[in-house]
C-alpha cells in the first residue's frame, strides 16, 4: 500500500470516528521518520508492512482509546522546537506561541540586554520558559509548578533544548525565591463546569480546570505576586477568551497605577493580558 492509498484509509477511518484528518497524517508523518517535505514526495511511495501496522495500531489508539495523537508519538512542536510531552503536562497550543512572541517583543522593547529573572509559574511541559531561555540568553528563567510528574518532563525538555533554567516544585508563590522582571503564566483557565472533548480529558485536570469561572489563579496570582516582583516588571497572562474584563478588574484592584493591555489571538479572540509597572508598557 502506497503511503497515498494508506492516508486515504485513514481518512475514511477519521470520518467515521469524528476525529482530525490533520491528526492523521502528522500520525503518520513522524511515525515515518520524514520531514514534511520527503512525506509529501513520498506519496506513491510503497509504505513497509511493518510501518503500516505501527500506523494503524497508533491510529487506534487516537481513534477509539481517545489518547491525543502528541502522546501517541511522545512529543508535539513548539516555536519550531521539537518538545518533550506526555500525559502529566498539557499538549502546547497555538495561542501560547502567541504569548511567547509577546514577551520577547517586550522585553526589547523595556529591558533589551539586560539580564533580568524570569519566572513561568506552572510551567508544565515547560514549553513557555524554556522557548524564552532558548530564544534570548539574557533572561534567568525559574520555571515552576506544583506536579513533580510535568517537572520530569520540563527537565527532558531542558536538556533537549540545550537551555539553563531552575526548577522549583511549588504551588504557585510557596517555595518561590528571589525576585523577577517577568512573570509569565497560562494557569488553568477552563471553568470548572466546562464540558471539554474526550480527548481534552486525557490531558491532567490539574492544569485545565480554574475555578468555576476558570480565572481562580489569576487573582491568585495577582493578589501574591507583589514581593516577587522587582519595581520594574511585567506580568503577562493567556487566559480565555471570556475571561478579559474579570481578569482586567483583578489586575486593577490589586495594582491600581498598572498599565493594563489586552490583546487578541490570531483567531481575533481575546486571549493574552499583559500588566505593566513603573515604566513598562507605557509607550504601548
Amino acid at each position: 500500500m502506497t503511503f497515498e492509498k494508506l492516508l486515504r484509509l485513514a481518512y475514511k477511518k477519521v470520518a467515521e470516528k469524528q476525529g482530525e484528518e490533520e491528526a492523521a497524517k502528522l500520525l503518520l508523518m513522524e511515525l515515518s521518520g520524514l520531514d514534511p517535505h520527503a512525506f509529501f514526495m513520498a506519496m506513491k511511495d510503497e509504505v513497509s508492512p511493518e510501518l503500516e501496522t505501527l500506523f494503524l495500531n497508533s491510529l487506534s489508539r487516537y481513534l477509539d482509546d481517545k489518547i491525543p495523537v502528541q502522546h501517541v508519538i511522545g512529543h508535539s512542536y513548539f516555536f519550531g522546537h521539537k518538545l518533550y510531552v506526555n500525559e502529566h503536562v498539557l499538549i502546547p497550543r497555538p495561542e501560547t506561541e502567541q504569548l511567547v512572541e509577546h514577551v520577547l517583543y517586550f522585553y526589547d522593547a523595556y529591558f533589551e540586554n539586560q539580564e533580568i529573572n524570569l519566572l513561568d509559574l506552572g510551567t508544565g511541559s515547560g514549553c513557555i520558559g524554556l522557548t524564552l531561555a532558548k530564544e534570548e540568553s539574557h533572561l534567568h528563567v525559574t520555571a515552576s509548578d506544583i506536579s513533580e510528574d510535568a517537572l520530569v518532563v520540563a527537565r527532558k525538555n531542558k536538556e533537549a533544548l540545550g537551555v539553563t533554567a531552575d526548577f522549583v516544585l511549588s504551588d504557585l508563590f510557596q517555595n518561590i525565591r528571589g525576585k523577577f522582571s517577568i512573570l509569565v503564566s497560562n494557569p488553568p483557565y477552563i471553568p470548572d463546569s466546562e464540558v471539554v472533548d474526550e480527548i481534552v480529558q486525557k490531558e491532567p485536570s490539574v492544569a485545565l480546570y480554574g475555578g468555576s469561572l476558570g480565572v481562580d489563579f489569576y487573582d491568585k496570582i495577582l493578589k501574591n505576586a507583589k514581593p516577587f516582583l522587582e519595581e520594574k516588571a511585567l506580568i503577562a497572562f493567556e487566559h480565555g477568551y471570556q475571561q478579559k474584563d474579570v481578569i482586567a478588574s483583578f489586575v486593577k484592584t490589586h495594582y491600581p497605577d498598572a498599565i493594563i493591555l489586552q490583546m487578541k489571538d490570531l483567531a481575533g479572540k481575546d486571549r493574552f493580558t499583559f500588566v505593566g509597572l513603573n515604566g513598562v508598557l507605557a509607550k504601548e
